[in-house]
């Protein structure tokens, strides 16, 4: 059993999460807690799923609506998620002509959600969305032919939708403009899943589950999942709501998945936070009473 939490750890130069329930405490006393070298949770969904990288032929990119806002030596993409369906509709149809000259393909896989197709060959390379939106980027470097085309679609892309109508209104409603589509690949689902289902996550875990032909449940504490997403911690700034999703994610969440590692229901319990650390709880680790209780903050990865 997995569990993606990104943002549970607090970021370096934080003091200590004095709110670390007392449950979770005990389990990153008494487990291992590693570093993950993984870049953000879809990286990490789709490994588990069977995606694989492809050097070339045809892939799918997630394509999200996003507003930028340029700096002097980089940008800052954030989701734009409250996109209405004739809006996507005709955001969609105004860049047809760019889509057919990149030859590719766009369509809505859920509310406000696109996916691109097309063939091309070499590594785009850039980051999923939990790991990029929201946080300065630089311009990426075109090495391969699919960083290239699709760096033209993007540019081409943002022109189409500079003045398009749809964000002449959203301006009228002090809504935020959509100026561009954000493009990640979890390569192709070309290996066995580790995982039957899936839970949470929101609409790019389902677009994940949908095509390794996994279980989904939109609910992040559905018990019958071997890989659970909880992704709230991301947009949680507010110290007291932070707390909330602690309590929750202890009380609700990990209570029941170490019930069944004492019962020999799973071999392993983990707690990841990608990019961050991984906590890997044994059955028999938690026989070690004599480790003492360990806080988020204070709990460097190693063994």
């Amino acid at each position: 059993m997995e569990i993606l939490v990104p943002g549970l750890w607090p970021r370096p130069g934080d003091g200590p999460d004095e709110a670390t329930p007392a449950l979770l405490a005990k389990m990153l006393g008494r487990g291992a807690v590693l570093p993950s070298a993984a870049v953000g949770w879809e990286d990490v969904a789709a490994a588990r799923m069977g995606f694989k990288p492809s050097p070339s032929g045809r892939r799918r990119w997630l394509a999200v609506p996003v507003s930028l806002t340029a700096g002097m030596t980089d940008v800052v993409a954030q989701a734009v998620d409250d996109l209405g369906p004739e809006d996507t509709a005709a955001l969609r149809e105004s860049i047809g002509p760019e889509l057919e000259a990149a030859g590719a393909s766009l369509r809505e896989t859920s509310p406000g959600l696109f996916e691109l197709v097309l063939d091309a060959d070499g590594d785009w390379g850039m980051p999923p969305p939990s790991a990029a939106l929201g946080r300065p980027l630089s311009s990426p470097r075109l090495e391969s032919p699919i960083a290239q085309r699709l760096q033209v679609l993007g540019n081409a892309v943002q022109m189409a939708w500079f003045n398009h109508p749809v964000n002449e209104e959203r301006a009228g409603r002090g809504r935020a403009p959509v100026q561009g589509l954000w493009f990640w690949s979890p390569g192709i689902p070309d290996g066995t899943p580790e995982v039957r289902r899936i839970a949470g996550g929101g609409a790019t875990a389902a677009w994940l589950a949908q095509a390794a032909g996994v279980a989904w449940s939109a609910d992040p504490l559905d018990r019958q999942a071997e890989l659970a997403v909880l992704d709230a911690f991301l947009r949680a700034e507010d110290p007291g709501r932070r707390d909330q999703l602690l309590t929750s994610l202890s009380g609700d969440l990990l209570a029941p998945c170490l019930a069944r590692l004492r019962e020999g229901g799973t071999e392993e319990l983990r707690v990841h936070d990608p990019g961050t650390a991984l906590l890997r709880l044994r059955r028999s680790d938690w026989s070690r009473f004599w480790r003492r209780q360990k806080t988020l903050a204070a709990t460097a990865p190693g063994p």
